[in-house]
């Protein structure tokens, strides 16, 4: 039976006294159970960049070390009403932990492509636990839609089988230690940190559209989930300058609006008083 944890928090804020950028960036992140989990969202144009990060810094205290059920393999969210084009999935240098379980000779410390053990599908998940949710990204295989074969961000085949299945490749923290898992963990290669996804999307699509998101760990959809329980956010614009803050309420802004009015009579008043 699928464990489905507690809600998670959403991160948002806005640049103050600066007009929109092009571009737009909102910060979901949500923890649950010693498991917890960010995904960033940045849209310009027709293109999603997705940055996936696993933020746990423990394996969970009943286990001594990292178990399947703790590897981030899947995200899931609602945008559009249409299938995406997945591009490119990719990782820093130096972060495949457990690197000579890779294909003899297909990784090396400086890889960085993994679109091929990742996948994406639009829709086709039938699972009560991700409800609302149409896009997904996964390494791991139960993606209702995507071919077994391997994934389609277009990315070599890094690890036996060709298949989406298993931790292969799936997200641990930037502090992993090779070789520090139960239950077959030790005998993959894993991620350190965060991958980016980038895909193509259809035009109009913005931050503020983004709902239903949803971390998903381990092999299988009966694997822990969590989601942050939003249907809205805040968008931070990505451009430079301006001061970072909390959106004022409607009634707080009116009242700044008076506070001024006030202020500026009272100089006024000063003023004139003086000459």
């Amino acid at each position: 039976m699928k464990r489905v944890l507690a809600a998670g928090v959403v991160t948002a804020c806005v640049l103050l006294g600066q007009a929109p950028d092009a571009s737009a960036t909102i910060l979901v992140s949500g923890s649950s159970n010693g498991l917890s989990a960010s995904a960033q969202f940045t849209i310009t144009g027709s293109t999603l960049t997705i940055l996936l990060t696993n933020t746990d810094t423990a394996p969970n205290a009943v286990n001594p070390g990292w178990m399947p059920s703790e590897i981030l393999s899947g995200l899931f969210f609602s945008l559009g009403g249409s299938a995406f084009t997945p591009t490119s999935a990719a990782i820093d240098p130096n972060s495949i932990a457990q690197l000579s379980k890779c294909n003899a000779g297909a990784c090396a410390a400086a890889t960085t492509n993994v679109g091929g053990e990742w996948s994406y599908a639009f829709g086709g998940v039938n699972d009560p636990d991700l409800a609302g949710a149409n896009q997904g990204i996964a390494s791991a295989g139960y993606l209702g839609t995507t071919a077994s074969s391997a994934g389609n961000f277009n990315g070599p085949d890094l690890d036996t089988p060709v298949a989406l299945g298993g931790t292969n490749f799936g997200i641990v923290p930037a502090n992993f230690v090779d070789n520090s898992g139960n239950g077959g963990v030790d005998n993959d290669p894993l991620i350190k940190g965060h991958a980016t996804f980038v895909l193509n999307i259809p035009s109009g699509l913005t931050e503020s559209m983004i709902s239903h998101v949803y971390f998903t760990y381990g092999t299988n959809l009966s694997e822990p989930s969590f989601t942050t329980g939003t249907t809205t956010t805040t968008t931070t614009s990505s451009g430079g300058g301006g001061t970072t803050g909390n959106v004022p309420e409607p009634s707080s802004l009116a009242l700044l609006g008076i506070g001024l009015a006030v202020a500026a009579r009272r100089f006024r008043r000063r003023s004139a008083s003086k000459a």
